[in-house]
């Protein structure tokens, strides 16, 4: 890996403080997630920068067409132009300045981002990540095989509860957005 760049999104990192912004009470699953000023979801820039970093692999600080569909391709094989298209806001390319701009005011109050992150991993809605497409995440992103000690330490890194599987709530620790915040009265 280059330095810096992140092997699939979203990477380990550590949570943002759980003291962020209000609560989004209708979330789902009945996670409480911070909210920004007109009641969405909050994105910070520190968080979006995490995503734009894993896209963006030549540094040239605009994002097209295809730098997007390349990359999603390998966790949405069949992936549309017109659902790229939407993700720029149907621009050929956008700055990181302008997608923070179209989300930072989000309105969005029923959406787990970490939730709907986590269904990549777990295609057949086992309820833990699927450790054989980690390792084709890896293959497919251009990081060469991963060996089984590497899936075996990723594994143990990320299992919290230490039940031997990456299930929704250990891959909620491990991702650096979404974070929920303690309920306040």
């Amino acid at each position: 890996l280059k330095s810096g760049e992140q092997p699939f999104p979203p990477a380990m990192a550590e949570p943002r403080p759980r003291s962020v912004g209000g609560l989004a009470k209708d979330a789902p699953g009945g996670v409480n997630l911070p909210k920004n000023e007109k009641g969405g979801l909050l994105i910070t820039e520190e968080e979006l920068k995490v995503a734009w970093n894993f896209f963006d692999t030549s540094g040239k600080a605009k994002l097209s067409h295809s730098d997007v569909k390349k990359r999603l391709q390998t966790f949405y094989k069949d992936i549309s132009t017109r659902e790229v298209r939407f993700l720029l806001n149907n621009q050929p390319e956008i700055s990181f300045e302008e997608l923070y701009a179209l989300l930072k005011d989000n309105q969005l109050t029923n959406f787990d981002p970490v939730k709907e992150a986590f269904k990549v991993y777990d295609p057949n809605n086992t309820g833990f990540v699927d450790m054989d497409l980690i390792k084709t995440f890896f293959k497919d992103l251009g990081y060469g095989d991963m060996s089984d000690e590497d899936a075996r330490i990723i594994l143990e890194t990320a299992d919290a509860d230490k039940d031997g599987r990456i299930g929704l709530e250990d891959f909620r620790m491990m991702v650096p957005f979404g974070q929920p915040v303690e309920q306040q009265d």
